[in-house]
């Protein structure tokens, strides 16, 4: 058994992709949920490989694996089963005064997240911009915010709100699936990148984002909740 093995489960569990037990073990059905998570953006290929090495050199794999009788597309299964969120109230109205693509955008992303999430913040007065610099919180005065071209999403867990950015990562998948089913170019400020039609997955957004920063030397600025439609 592996904590490493039984964290990534769990994250494999909250996006829907995994229906298995949370025990340590790298069986069939968590290498196969993986597998999906790599296309959805919830495990790297780091992850994957690992994953993988675990399930050939585990010794108790072998002896676990008839409890769960598994099919070759048992994973296929799992999104059916994931839950299922909607906009609420609050969110909706939010959303008023937002870009109408960017708002379609949104409204798609939620059908489609494995993390629920709620609208934090769409359209800003210059006066609420001007403070949010002056505490850090953003870098610019030129804020797509201002002009309703941007919204800040916080990721929902267990009913409170979440800032780990494995959320995050999952959230951005969402968005980013839903902007290319739309046509709608969105950047994530999670990696500062247009992520409509982008290949790879939100964490090598990132990954890569940090390496051009330090290439410049410069700091990185990761806003996970940020989402905007470019200028």
């Amino acid at each position: 058994m592996s904590s490493y093995v039984s964290q990534l489960q769990t994250r494999l569990k909250e996006a829907g992709l995994y229906t298995g037990k949370i025990d340590g073990i790298a069986g069939k059905l968590t290498v196969k949920a993986v597998e999906l998570a790599i296309k959805r953006g919830v495990c790297t290929k780091d992850e994957q490989k690992d994953v993988s090495v675990i399930h050939a050199t585990d010794p108790t794999v072998d002896g676990n694996e008839h409890l769960l009788n598994l099919t070759d597309n048992a994973v296929d299964i799992a999104p059916k089963n994931k839950p299922t969120y909607s906009l609420s109230e609050l969110s909706l109205s939010r959303l008023k005064g937002v870009n109408p693509n960017l708002v379609k955008v949104v409204k798609r992303a939620i059908e489609v997240t494995g993390v629920d999430f709620r609208v934090q913040e769409g359209l800003r007065t210059k006066e609420r911009q001007a403070l949010l610099v002056k505490q850090g919180k953003s870098k610019t005065m030129n804020s797509r915010h201002l002009t309703g071209d941007a919204v800040d999403l916080v990721a929902i867990v267990d009913g409170q709100v979440s800032w780990d950015f494995n959320h995050y990562y999952t959230i951005a998948q969402a968005i980013a699936q839903a902007s290319t089913e739309l046509g709608v170019s969105v950047r994530w400020g999670g990696a500062w990148t247009v992520i409509t039609n982008k290949n790879g997955t939100p964490q090598e957004w990132v990954k890569a984002y940090k390496a051009e920063r330090k290439k410049l030397g410069k700091k990185e600025f990761l806003d996970g909740v940020h989402f905007e439609i470019p200028a």
